[in-house]
């Protein structure tokens, strides 16, 4: 039922759906309508802008180690899924802008860092669920080739929480004094390291895909729509519903 919930909740916090509301309103309620109107406006402004966006973004997010920053090495980079969709008239992967969670935990491998990776994710859609992350990226991770034995699957989650405590049971079974490295978006992070905390296993966290430090300051980014943005500000209220619901269920 939660799963479900959550599902039907992550549709109506997209601001799109806001602006798209408001637009309806203003059709119905001709004594509102210029009211409406204007806020419609405002609404849809604000969360077009790709300058506040960026700031909102850069207070969120976790900070950026970078893949020569890491120290030592972990016995497992667990690298939580929601990377990829599955083609399945072509027969292909389709990655989608979080895939740099993949392509860091490839290179920490290829570097060394890591001696493993762990592969979290099942399928995380209401209907339709033939396709299941995991295993479809570690026969991505072999065709690329990384050894098979050094690819680890957890393929059962549906979502954060899931990841982190089917994850756990896997580690707690097989890597009982690891040292392990989490792998996810630099937005993610902070509801990540939440789940993870409450499952006893200790990450240490490698943000990936942060938003960039160096401001820009030209008239089209500080001004101008950016349809590109509502999709970033959906993933952001998504994490923040995210995590304070995890708070308080937990």
């Amino acid at each position: 039922m939660f799963f479900i919930l959550s599902k039907v909740f992550a549709f109506l916090i997209q601001p799109i759906i806001w602006v798209f509301i408001l637009l309806l309103l203003s059709t119905f309620i001709k004594k509102k309508r210029k009211k409406l109107l204007f806020y419609s406006i405002i609404t849809f402004w604000f969360f077009s802008n790709a300058f506040i966006c960026d700031e909102v973004s850069r207070i969120w997010e976790y900070k950026a180690v970078g893949i020569e920053n890491i120290k030592g090495h972990f016995d497992v980079g667990i690298v939580l899924g929601g990377i990829s969709e599955y083609d399945f008239k072509h027969k292909m992967l389709n990655f989608n802008n979080h895939s740099d969670r993949l392509i860091c935990a490839e290179q920490l491998y290829r570097k060394g860092a890591i001696k493993k990776i762990l592969i979290s994710g099942g399928s995380g859609r209401l209907i339709n669920n033939d396709y299941v992350e995991a295993t479809a990226i570690k026969a991505h991770l072999i065709n690329n080739g990384i050894t098979k034995n050094n690819i680890i699957i957890e393929e059962n989650s549906r979502n954060t929480k899931e990841n982190a405590f089917y994850t756990a049971n896997i580690l707690n079974q097989e890597f009982k004094s690891g040292r392990f490295l989490l792998i996810t978006s630099a937005n993610h992070m902070k509801r990540s390291l939440l789940c993870f905390k409450k499952t006893g296993v200790k990450v240490i966290p490698f943000p990936v895909g942060n938003t960039n430090p160096d401001r820009k300051f030209q008239l089209d980014y500080l001004l101008l729509p950016d349809s590109e943005t509502f999709e970033r500000w959906e993933d952001l209220i998504h994490e923040w519903v995210g995590y304070v619901v995890y708070r308080a269920t937990f």
